[in-house]
């Protein structure tokens, strides 16, 4: 039957919906950065109409407060024609014409009273001098001087105030003038009626900062004098004017800074960044679900020809997944295919004939590479090994230590028995751990009994087959990156279990040293650096376990579990097989 055949190209439409789905994206983000952006210089623009708007109104006040200050200055000018009593009565004439206005009064260079509106309180002139106000106005300092809000501690009143001081010259009856102060002070409610109730955001405040750094007037005044409220003073320093955004207290503001020009005072606006741009996020909520919807349209148009291009592939995929699982070795064709997949399915049935013959060759040369390796590692019994423990036969020996000299060499002969053993490649169990038996109990003398250990192998498992040397160079590992390194006895325990069945686990388990969970996983990675830890007859752990896996299959080999400082345990899993007879060696 002739196949159905069609072009590839004739699904390249599918593209349209990746087109599209990036066209919305892009255009999604340039509309969401530039409403941002918009969003952030409105609100900038508006708060710094409103901190302009503020500034205009202190000036303005500080102005008709230097208004006052001349009214007062005139007056004193002409003290020589007018008594001060009459003086006295026009200020509190003016002051009784406004609520700001707490107090006016004049003072000689030695902080004598010439003229006061309360004048029922004489003023100590020690302690007029001591006062900061009169102190700066004499001293030169500007212009005149506006202090901070404070108590006047001048009088028995505990109202916030705000002094205003400046020299004047005053006329005697002579005619004559001489330098005086001139003290005005001003209810701290009225500066900061002029900053209270000013909307920049939901929580966002004004607050004055005196050109000595001080705090003038902020709405949470009360709070900051109790410890209970902070203020970035020091990014405001930093600044000095302008505009910028800075994080405090994890959340990110807007701040504002202008100076009033007559005082030189800064006033610095705060807005929060989350509550300006807060309608940003109805924006990108309606924009994400236009995004959304159009990327859904977009979807289901293309997904007739997105089914229609990938059918084979898919059908390619379960097949490859079949070989995968080994449920078959070929994948068939299917009759309704385009020229492109047609040609990947020929490409693969080819390339799959060529993987099964050369995994067939790499399996076979890998067995014979290992034996090879396992041969020459028999052939040659790491000297030092062989020296030391002949060493230890010949200390013993000179202490007339026969007893441990006969236990010492009938290990050592056990322990070669089975190591040179040619042309046997599988033994038992009970064999493989009397090996071990014998290399522990030489080991142990070598030592002092720094160890003790404990075999455990079921009776109706003594003559299962395994093949051999896999548990001897597990318990050097033990021994030497393990058990050496503690300061208390050791122990090593071997048992052996049957596991469904079908499998035999063995386990190693020491209380050494242990090791890191990396560690232990990196033990049997081909690319570490923790490949080879055998000290003794150089057999490795990824030895072992490429020995088993070539041996019995991938399912069984080494399992290592570890923790730092409390020991290591290796597990050897093989498959459980047909008894045999033990190996014979001869002497």
């Amino acid at each position: 039957m002739k196949r159905e055949v069609f072009s590839i190209r004739t699904l390249f439409s599918a593209a349209m919906a990746a087109m599209i789905v990036t066209f919305v994206l892009i255009i999604g983000s340039l509309l969401s950065t530039f409403f941002a952006h918009s969003m952030q210089e409105a609100a900038l623009s508006s708060t710094e109409e409103i901190i302009t708007q503020v500034n205009s109104n202190l000036d303005f006040y500080i102005s008709d407060i230097i208004g006052v200050s001349d009214y007062a200055r005139n007056l004193a000018r002409t003290t020589s024609n007018l008594a001060a009593d009459d003086i006295r009565l026009r200020l509190e004439a003016l002051i009784d014409s406004r609520d700001d206005l707490i107090r006016i009064a004049a003072f000689d260079m030695d902080g004598r009273t010439i003229v006061s509106t309360e004048s029922e309180r004489l003023w100590k002139p020690e302690d007029v001098v001591m006062e900061q106000w009169f102190r700066r106005a004499r001293d030169g300092e500007g212009d005149f001087f506006f202090t901070g809000p404070h108590t006047q501690s001048l009088s028995p009143s505990e109202d916030l105030v705000i002094s205003y001081s400046t020299v004047i010259n005053y006329g005697d009856i002579n005619r004559k003038t001489s330098p005086a102060v001139l003290l005005i002070d001003l209810n701290f409610n009225a500066v900061s009626n002029l900053s209270e109730n000013v909307n920049l955001s939901s929580s966002g405040y004004i607050y004055i900062i005196s050109n000595d750094g001080n705090i003038v007037f902020h709405p949470r005044m009360g709070e900051i004098g109790k410890g209970n409220f902070s203020e970035d003073l020091e990014s405001v320093e930093e600044h000095v004017y302008g505009t910028y955004i800075s994080e405090f207290e994890g959340r990110k503001r807007l701040t504002i800074i202008q100076t009033v020009s007559q005082t030189r005072w800064r006033i610095v606006g705060v807005a929060f960044m989350d509550e300006l741009l807060h309608p940003l996020f109805f924006f990108r909520l309606t924009l994400v679900f236009l995004m959304i919807t159009s990327i859904i349209v977009a979807t289901f148009v293309s997904r007739g020809i997105s089914n229609r291009l990938t059918r084979p592939l898919r059908i390619l995929e379960a097949e490859m997944r079949d070989i995968k699982e080994g449920v078959s070795t070929t994948i068939p064709i299917p009759k309704s295919i385009s020229k492109e997949v047609l040609s990947l399915y020929r490409s693969f049935n080819s390339m799959l004939s060529r993987i099964q013959e050369l995994v067939a060759k790499v399996k076979n040369t890998e067995a014979v590479k290992r034996q090879r390796e396992l041969d020459a590692l028999q052939a040659k019994i790491n000297p030092h090994f062989l020296y030391n423990t002949l060493d230890s036969v010949v200390w013993m020996a000179e202490r007339g230590n026969n007893q441990g000299v006969v236990k010492m060499v009938t290990a050592l002969a056990s322990l070669f028995r089975i190591s040179i053993a040619k042309g046997h490649d599988t033994i038992t169990l009970k064999e493989e751990l009397s090996h071990v038996r014998s290399y522990l109990e030489i080991q142990s003398m070598r030592y002092k009994d720094k160890f003790h250990f404990v075999i455990e192998l079921p009776e109706d498992l003594e003559n299962c087959p395994t093949i051999k040397l896999i548990v001897q160079p597990i318990v050097e590992n033990s021994i030497y990156h393990g058990i050496k390194y503690l300061q208390d006895e050791g122990l090593i325990s071997i048992s052996v279990m049957e596991k469904d069945g079908k499998t035999i686990a063995i386990s190693v388990k020491d209380n050494g040293v242990g090791m890191s969970a990396d560690v232990a996983a990196s033990l049997l990675d081909k690319n570490s650096s923790h490949q080879h830890l055998s000290d003794g007859n150089g057999i490795g752990l990824q030895n072992i376990d490429e020995r088993i896996k070539l041996s019995y299959g991938d399912e069984y080999g080494l399992t290592i579990h570890s923790e730092l400082d409390e020991g290591t345990e290796v597990i050897i899993t093989i498959p459980k097989l047909n008894p045999i007879t033990p190996v014979v060696i001869k002497r």
